[in-house]
């Protein structure tokens, strides 16, 4: 795929690009990041997806600097609450009231922008689903500055926030490696009617140790050396036809990929124009 995707291949607007992992770090520039997002608009993709703690807050700088040479209305940003880090290997948690406000206030300064189109909650334990969470981000929505609410996880919290009507969206592994009851799981958000938002989908397709040959690979074993790798064994199939798996078997309204190559992109878009054209 070498042009600008056509208004028929809606199935592109399936996918959503990752502004994490190495773009929040020296491994990838500044200028390979908004090339790779430049890229991703003008292939179709209009959901990009990033968080405060992929690099301290670089990676939505790094958005940031690339929505304003985009089109606002045609692009929807997401990005998160609740887990921070200051750029090293440990992170923070705190889904306090007044962090989360703070949070959303440094995260539309370092986008750029005056409303975060979707707001995650990233990984709360079901613990910390408090009261006062649910009032400031339900506060914060009615202002303006946040559109619909969502919650990144992948346990028993995800169903506890369905429970409060409050999310409309939900983020979670969505790949053929998963086991029966996070199949079941699925089923439940699915059936609750948010939009289901696929992550980890090429995951478990590649290779678990390869040489790290590029920055996307180099960071994909330091998160295994750190213990933080996809979750489920590796399953026999290429890592593009896991966007397919996850858009058609695992019915995902959408799937979320990260990549630092151009060619890895337009297989990504491939991918989801073909499952959308099989559905």
């Amino acid at each position: 795929m070498t042009g600008p995707v056509s208004d028929r291949a809606w199935g592109a607007r399936r996918l959503g690009l990752g502004i994490s992992g190495p773009h929040g770090t020296a491994l990838v520039s500044r200028k390979g990041t908004e090339s790779l997002i430049q890229r991703a608009y003008e292939l179709g993709v209009r959901l990009f997806d990033t968080a405060p703690s992929y690099g301290a807050g670089e990676a939505e700088k790094r958005l940031g600097e690339a929505l304003v040479r985009l089109p606002r209305f045609e692009c929807i940003v997401s990005t998160k609450v609740g887990l921070y880090s200051s750029g090293a290997a440990r992170r923070e948690r705190d889904f306090s009231p007044d962090t989360v406000r703070r949070s959303i206030d440094d995260s539309m300064q370092r986008l750029k922008l005056r409303k975060i189109d979707w707001l995650f909650l990233h990984g709360p334990s079901s613990a910390e689903l408090s009261d006062g969470l649910f009032k400031a981000i339900e506060e914060e929505q009615y202002s303006g500055r946040i559109g619909l609410l969502g919650i990144a996880g992948r346990g028993e919290e995800l169903e506890a926030a369905l429970d409060t009507g409050l999310f409309k969206l939900v983020m979670t592994p969505v790949h053929a490696a998963l086991d029966t009851d996070q199949l079941i799981r699925l089923s439940k958000i699915r059936n609750s009617g948010a939009e289901l938002i696929g992550i980890e989908a090429v995951a478990p397709a590649l290779p678990r140790y390869s040489l790290p040959t590029s920055p996307g690979k180099i960071w994909r074993l330091a998160r295994h050396a750190a213990g933080r790798a996809g979750d489920g064994p590796a399953v026999d199939h290429p890592p593009s036809e896991g966007i397919v798996w996850a858009l058609t078997r695992g019915r995902a309204h959408r799937v979320v990929t990260t990549t630092t190559r151009m060619a890895h992109l337009e297989e990504n878009v491939s991918a989801a124009i073909s499952a959308d054209d099989g559905a």
